[in-house]
């Protein structure tokens, strides 16, 4: 059953009249009664009747408009109730709606680009930030998205687009090798790196594993080296009268502490770890750039190179960005995404806008 604010103010405007007829009724009454007295004492006081009829039907008119003004405010007021009360249902609904629309239009957005594509493909992997554990570019995660890009029959040509200053040497040692077994196993499949901005230091650790390798001519390529850095407080402490106290078991396990001075033997055996692990980047970018490289200037110090000056050291192979690669080598191909997937709040505030956002937020937070 339906309702609507003219069918409430039919049952309200009900109401209120049987409660009017019944007040009426009564005043009637009350004029019999004095009408019947002033017949019996006609002859006594035949001047009395006039003058209290005419008060008894004053009060009468004044409680009759106090009545009607009382039945007006509180008719408006159960009309504005309801009022309010269907707009809050209204707005549930709204927000039901919209929530279960998000969570079933983000659970079947990946089932719809499958059956949407039907040719062969090219796979894009965007690699854009810091390298590490639960940053930007998560070993974890970007090694099932490569697994997946190469799972699937249709990928003809994997292209990631590079923009890294570098980060973790374990997280950049991890997808490199994962794209060097991937480029043993499918020959056929060309993997490209596309360097926008930067691809430095564990940045470019992981592109020396591509095939081929192409940057913009300011792009900032290389910087193949490990840094480790940090300070030497204990002096500070010990002008200020500050004595450290720090209790290892272990001569070398506090040697990082930088209010306490590191020891010569602890100095050294960091320093090895440092060239060990630079070593292992060396040995990872020769392996994957094979006799590309000029070996005719140290490329190993750490410095970064533009792209104009990488490619005549064979850092890489060209000057080119990723639409000219795509339109020129694979305009046959369906660019297919692999990236990881944010949370289905945060895609749905980046389509909709900050602001209308925001907005959504207030309206909600009213009602």
């Amino acid at each position: 059953m339906s309702w609507n604010e003219e069918d409430d103010r039919k049952a309200s405007n009900d109401m209120l009249s049987s409660e009017d007829a019944s007040f009426s009724n009564k005043a009637q009454s009350n004029d019999m009664y004095v009408d019947v007295d002033q017949g019996t004492d006609a002859k006594a006081d035949s001047t009395s009747k006039p003058k209290l009829t005419s008060s008894n039907n004053e009060d009468v008119a004044s409680q009759t408009a106090v009545f009607e003004l009382l039945k007006e405010a509180l008719l408006e007021n159960v009309v504005e109730k309801r009022r309010a009360r269907r707009w809050k249902i209204f707005f549930r609904f709204v927000g039901l709606f919209l929530i279960v629309g998000i969570f079933v239009g983000w659970s079947a957005s990946s089932v719809v680009e499958d059956a949407a594509l039907t040719g062969d493909s090219v796979a894009l992997i965007p690699m854009r930030g810091t390298i590490g554990a639960g940053l930007d570019i998560d070993a974890d995660e970007y090694s099932l998205l490569i697994e997946d890009a190469y799972a699937d029959a249709r990928t003809k040509a994997v292209v990631i687009k590079m923009n890294s200053p570098g980060g973790s040497p374990v997280h950049s040692g991890i997808l490199y090798d994962l794209l060097m077994s991937k480029r043993k196993s499918y020959p056929d499949i060309p993997l490209i790196v596309v360097v926008s901005d930067m691809a430095a230091s564990g940045g470019y650790y992981i592109a020396s594993a591509a095939d081929e390798i192409y940057a913009d001519k300011a792009s900032l390529v290389g910087s193949i080296g490990v840094v480790s850095p940090g300070f030497d407080a204990s002096g500070l402490l010990e002008s200020i009268g500050v004595e450290r106290r720090t209790f290892t078991a272990g001569e070398d396990k506090a040697f990082l502490d930088p209010f306490s001075p590191m020891t010569p033997s602890a100095a050294q055996k960091w320093q090895s770890v440092l060239d060990s692990t630079h070593k292992q980047f060396i040995e990872a970018v020769k392996k994957g750039r094979g006799d590309r490289l000029s070996l005719e200037r140290d490329l190993f110090t750490g410095m970064v190179f533009t792209g104009e000056q990488a490619v005549s050291y064979g850092l890489i192979d060209g000057l080119d960005y990723t639409g000219h690669v795509l339109s020129s080598r694979f305009s046959n191909l369906t660019p297919v995404y692999y990236e990881p997937r944010e949370e289905p709040w945060k895609e749905v505030a980046k389509e909709l806008g900050i602001s209308f956002a925001t907005r959504l937020s207030t309206i909600f937070s009213m009602r």
